[in-house]
């Protein structure tokens, strides 16, 4: 296939990377760190072996790359405002689009601009962080889930899963997206939000932490609550076992909150916001989450970080 990746950073690196390395035609829009990639190609540091490419094909304008026959969108939600310009060039009749974003929503936000064109879903549940331009640090491999717009599986999925599976990206097909998202969110919500309201610390300081640690666990419980009042089920277990798992990461700082220190827009409204709205407007109360969504909305605005 021909692919065009949205969105340079970590996620559209390190995954356009894997693509190219076994021989997919991979092209990567990269206008801040465009001098660097097609200097220096892409480095990819990972527990499976690491590796670089070069050269890559690499774009400042969305133009000279045309149409793909899959488009991936791994710019942050908090662009999407530029989505539709910069991904419109890679659209033609067969493409498929598949966006890499956090948060809800952004699914239906690629359907409303491509109308008739399959648009999928894809949820990374991984630990990595763009350290240099074009180089990534993997630090958990973790997996993808992808499924599409409301819509069963439809065999291109299924074969997309396969070309992603060879590439090293443990990929899995889930028919219900939906109770995926809300998944990612049990631990995005008190992970993201709780570094950045920390001040900048890391997962280790927040568990290591009593009072912390606790909050974790009722945000990630109130997430369960929202997702059943929207009719998903998710085991009582499964917070535990995602704070256990976060133990084994270390000293991690997830990319909200190296958004947050780097002074860049942070996806408040898709990850904090939109989920607590959906809840709210299925009848239930979440104070948790929305005591952090408002400390969250204030803490990140673009206001404040243009004063600190």
């Amino acid at each position: 296939m021909k692919i065009g990746i949205i969105g340079s950073g970590a996620i559209g690196l390190y995954y356009g990377a894997r693509l190219q390395r076994i021989g997919q035609e991979v092209h990567f829009l990269a206008r801040t760190d465009f001098e660097s990639i097609r200097k220096n190609g892409i480095q990819i540091r990972a527990g499976d072996g690491d590796f670089t490419l070069n050269p890559v094909n690499v774009h400042k304008s969305s133009e000279t790359i045309g149409v793909c026959d899959l488009v991936i969108v791994a710019m942050k939600a908090t662009s999407n405002h530029a989505v539709e310009s910069l991904t419109r060039p890679l659209v033609g009749e067969a493409t498929t689009l598949l966006t890499f974003q956090n948060g809800l929503s952004n699914d239906r936000f690629l359907t409303g601009l491509f109308p008739g064109h399959r648009v999928l879903n894809g949820l990374c549940f991984i630990c990595l962080n763009r350290v240099d331009p074009g180089v990534v640090d993997c630090f958990i491999l973790g997996s993808i889930s992808i499924g599409e717009f409301k819509a069963k599986a439809s065999l291109f999925t299924q074969q997309l899963k396969d070309i992603f599976n060879e590439a090293g990206m443990n990929c899995s097909v889930y028919d219900d997206l939906q109770l995926a998202q809300w998944k990612k969110l049990v631990w995005n919500v008190p992970f993201n939000g709780l570094t950045i309201a920390g001040g900048g610390i890391t997962t280790q300081d927040i568990l290591e932490d009593s009072g912390l640690s606790q909050l974790v666990l009722d945000l990630m419980n109130e997430i369960r609550e929202g997702a059943a009042a929207l009719g998903m089920s998710i085991s009582s277990d499964f917070p535990q076992e995602q704070i256990e798992k976060t133990r084994g990461m270390g000293p991690y700082k997830p990319s909200s909150v190296i958004d947050f220190l780097q002074k860049k827009p942070v996806e408040v409204e898709a990850i904090w916001g939109e989920p607590l709205r959906q809840a709210q407007a299925a009848g239930v109360q979440l104070p948790k989450l929305e005591m952090l969504y408002h400390l969250l909305r204030i803490t990140c605005s673009g206001d404040r970080l243009a004063r600190a």
